[in-house]
């Protein structure tokens, strides 16, 4: 036993099961079909967003490991505020084909997320 570890999941709670059922069908279906449709001309595409990503900075530099040491990472950290990222990709070609970061444009971590 690990009782260290542990994972979440999410218990879909649906007012109409058979409609929602349908809905994932379609949606795995076309997950299933992007690379044909491609060469159709049909592009699938799949957006996430990521709310809340903290822009975190280690205080100090990490020791590197050496022969017989484990790494050293420094435990406080400096704040740079958060982001949110939403993300685009080609479900037929596992490439993000859009991208944008929304935080603060003066947060030297929201720019180097950018670039």
């Amino acid at each position: 036993m690990q009782p260290h570890r542990s994972r979440y999941w999410l218990n879909a709670n649906p007012g109409d099961p058979k409609a929602f059922k349908l809905e994932v069908n379609q949606v795995c279906h076309l997950y299933q079909k992007a690379e044909e449709l491609k060469l159709q001309s049909v592009h699938v595409v799949s957006t996430d967003e990521m709310t809340g990503i903290q822009a975190l900075e280690r205080a100090y530099p990490t020791q590197e490991m050496e022969l017989g040491k484990v790494e050293y990472q420094e435990f406080e950290y400096i704040r740079h505020g958060a982001l949110s990222l939403i993300a685009s990709w080609s479900v037929a070609e596992g490439l993000v084909v859009n991208a944008s970061v929304k935080g603060d444009p003066k947060n030297k971590m929201s720019r180097r997320v950018l670039s």
